[in-house]
């Protein structure tokens, strides 16, 4: 099974498009990392060079309204199940009519906005997420899920995640093993509201 892990990230902000309620990253951040406002996911940027990200790998996108050395909760805001892998012709810039780039929207807000993702020598790709596997996972009252009590009773100790995701004053993907990522996925597939991404896109631009 492909490699499994939590990306931990600041928290998103939180918008109502016709009383949905969708937690995101700013409109003003350079490229929307993750992005959500497509069919699939798109994920090209933020933490890309840290894991392998294989086809059919599960990344688990996670917050916390605490910093991680006093993090009480763990929120999911995103469930990343990747389906394609595309890499870029040039590392550092990408043309609008490169075959995976869906529409207009998409390639203003994410592709072509690059901050402080530089590329020297390797190779840029973008990953595209699984169309139905893939999805926000939110409460009855449209709250994130909070994971750490779920993952604490997997034996996984919020310690051991705080340390695990550290890397000096930034973060890293934390690695979880097959069974809890068959448990997590399981666990969050059954959350009363899933946003995907065609519902997304309608929402915001149709």
């Amino acid at each position: 099974m492909p490699k499994v892990v939590l990306y931990y990230h600041p928290s998103r902000e939180l918008n109502a498009f016709n009383n949905v309620k969708v937690y995101h990253d700013s409109f003003k951040n350079d490229n929307q990392d993750p992005y959500l406002w497509n069919d699939q996911f798109l994920h090209s940027f933020c933490h890309i060079t840290q894991s392998s990200n294989d086809i059919e790998q599960i990344n688990f996108w996670v917050s916390s309204d605490e910093t991680r050395k006093k993090m009480n909760k763990l929120y999911c805001d995103l469930v990343f199940v990747i389906s394609e892998k595309h890499f870029w012709n040039h590392k550092n810039s990408i043309d609008r009519n490169e075959h995976f780039i869906d529409n207009d929207y998409c390639y203003d807000e994410h592709y072509n906005k690059f901050g402080c993702h530089l590329f020297k020598r390797k190779k840029r790709y973008s990953l595209k997420a699984d169309p139905i596997k893939s999805f926000q996972p939110q409460d009855n009252d449209r709250n994130l899920m909070d994971i750490l009590p779920f993952l604490n009773s997997l034996g996984i100790l919020t310690e051991t995640l705080q340390e695990g995701m550290k890397a000096g004053f930034n973060s890293k993907p934390y690695k979880l093993n097959d069974n809890v990522t068959s448990e997590l996925y399981k666990y969050l597939d059954q959350s009363q509201i899933k946003l995907i991404g065609r519902d997304l896109k309608k929402l915001r631009f149709e």
